[in-house]
């Protein structure tokens, strides 16, 4: 071996670590990025399917209609294991309920704020419940 080449495999073993390093890095972006969709993901779908059992709990209780309105605070008798599901669920989990019983309109609105985020996340819900 000339002493040109003396040190060479040393330089080739390093370029390569370096490398193999940023691609593991960019690997590990990536999951953490698909792990924040995957979070963002359950939790819309988590406020929809409350905001649905709660119209669905509406449509069978039509003739207290008016006793699911909410806007926050203590929560009404016939909401309360709701709230609390909601609160359990959704981090910072929060609702506010709409209802006009001369039409049968309900309006719920779904907000939650998931860790390290901004700003609040929301889903509104509209439905018109009708006597059969």
């Amino acid at each position: 071996m000339g002493a040109a080449m003396r040190g060479m495999t040393l330089i080739e073993v390093l370029v390569a670590l370096t490398i193999f390093s940023f691609g593991i890095l960019g690997m590990l972006g990536m999951q953490a990025r698909a792990i924040s969709y995957y979070s963002d993901a359950k939790n819309r779908t988590d406020a929809v399917l409350l905001s649905e059992a709660l119209i669905n709990d509406i449509w069978v209780n039509r003739a207290n209609m008016a006793s699911y309105t909410y806007g926050g605070g203590a929560a009404p008798l016939v909401m309360q294991n709701w709230v609390t599901e909601l609160q359990a669920t959704l981090p910072k989990g929060a609702a506010t309920v709409a209802v006009t019983p001369a039409s049968g309109t309900v309006q719920v609105t779904i907000t939650w704020q998931p860790p390290n985020a901004t700003v609040a996340h929301t889903h509104t819900e509209i439905a018109t419940i009708q006597n059969p």
